[in-house]
């Protein structure tokens, strides 16, 4: 089973941040992509690796990105 079809249904809207488990391999994510892009839902996100509270609160922010 891909992680497409793993994956629960998800209102995503652009902007959104999708956290993946770490284990999640380079083709598994490169598949959410795919789904997510210009020729399928067309929506702009971020994808995180793991725990996304482990990021780094600079970094973020450097980046742009600001907790709320």
């Amino acid at each position: 089973m891909n992680l497409i079809e793993q994956a629960r249904r998800l209102e995503l809207r652009d902007g959104d941040v999708v956290c993946l488990p770490a284990d999640t391999t380079h083709e598994q994510a490169s598949e959410l992509v795919e789904a997510l892009g210009p020729n399928a839902l067309n929506i702009r996100c971020l994808i995180v690796l793991g725990d996304v509270h482990a990021l780094d609160e600079a970094a973020m922010n450097a980046a742009g990105w600001y907790r709320k």
